[in-house]
């Protein structure tokens, strides 16, 4: 696999960190904004890259077989689907678009021209939740599921002090639904499937943006309760609550530590997460279905994606005075 990268955020310094160790995969070149080629060529001298400002040019003459895609959550669409209309397989940072309209057209686009579109959120390629999938039944009539991904940064204290990042930008696609809570969303709905209901209570920041709120997502027996915070930190974890016992893992869902499951008040840990928040285990898995050239996992993953995409759109339509997003 030969990667070439769309930005020079911190996520992509993650994803070249993570990609350089991962077998069969090299990052090949990097296109960045013109302000921004100070960066972009900092990271092409420290990864063996070739450094490009037009991103037509990029797709065009780039060494590359698929494109990462990690910038802001309103740019996904519009340079996955050039990328893929290319003929590039793209890997993009969640959320994989902003309206669930956007990423329908997407999957559609990559099924038609037979390439890969990967969403890129780590949990299926980790230990925990393939192990929360394996004991779920054990637990009897599920009953109750919480889910707690709480967590202030940097962004939040210039948010105070009165910049704006995207990150906390409306406008942008920004706050703590698209940006945090997808992470619950995704671990919810990858056990249970899609909820008959949901609705969306947020605290609000002076711009509009949900620096903090609650999803409640409704299945026949149980409900999810899905909080996440921009705004202030806490432990955090999930929790399903079945008839028979419990399962809970630790940390917040993208990076938990490990799975315990409590079955007649004995506990026992039924995974450990060895390298917490890596992207490694997506990247290789992303590298082992390219090469092999099986897109059935990857539509089956992506038909799940869109269904996420489908839960938040409805989720941001209950936010008070929700700004239009940037074209």
């Amino acid at each position: 696999m030969r990667i070439g990268i769309a930005g020079n955020g911190s996520i992509v310094r993650r994803f070249l960190k993570d990609a350089s160790g991962a077998e069969t995969v090299k990052t090949t070149s990097i296109c960045v904004r013109e302000r921004s080629r100070d960066k972009g060529e900092e990271l092409a001298r420290e990864y063996g890259m070739k450094v490009y400002t037009d991103y037509e040019e990029f797709l065009r003459e780039g060494d590359m077989d698929t494109v990462y895609v990690g910038l802001i959550n309103t740019q996904h669409y519009p340079y996955a689907k050039q990328a893929l209309l290319a003929g590039k397989h793209v890997i993009c940072e969640k959320p994989l678009t902003v309206t669930a309209a956007q990423a329908r057209e997407l999957a559609a686009l990559a099924e038609e021209k037979k390439l890969f579109l990967w969403e890129a959120f780590k949990l299926p390629w980790g230990t925990i939740l393939p192990a929360v999938k394996e004991h779920v039944k054990e637990l009897g009539p599920v009953r109750m599921v919480q889910c707690s991904y709480c967590r202030a940064g940097k962004a939040y204290e210039e948010y105070l002090a009165g910049a704006v990042r995207p990150v906390l930008d409306p406008a942008c696609a920004g706050g703590s639904l698209y940006d945090v809570n997808v992470y619950n969303l995704h671990f919810v709905m990858s056990l249970f499937g899609v909820p008959k209901k949901v609705c969306y209570t947020a605290n609000q920041g002076r711009n509009g943006v949900d620096t903090s709120g609650t999803a409640i997502l409704q299945y026949d027996g149980f409900l999810a309760v899905c909080t996440a915070a921009m705004d202030c930190s806490s432990d955090n974890f999930c929790m399903i609550q079945g008839e028979k016992g419990w399962i809970r893992t630790e940390g917040p869902i993208s990076s938990a530590s490990r799975a315990i499951l409590c079955l007649g008040g004995e506990e026992k840990v039924i995974a450990l997460q060895p390298e917490k928040g890596s992207l490694r285990p997506e990247i290789q898995a992303f590298a082992r279905q390219l090469q092999t050239g099986d897109r059935t996992p990857c539509y089956e993953m992506l038909k799940h994606s869109v269904q996420v995409m489908e839960v938040l759109e409805a989720l941001r339509d209950q936010i008070p005075g929700r700004l239009p997003f940037l074209a």
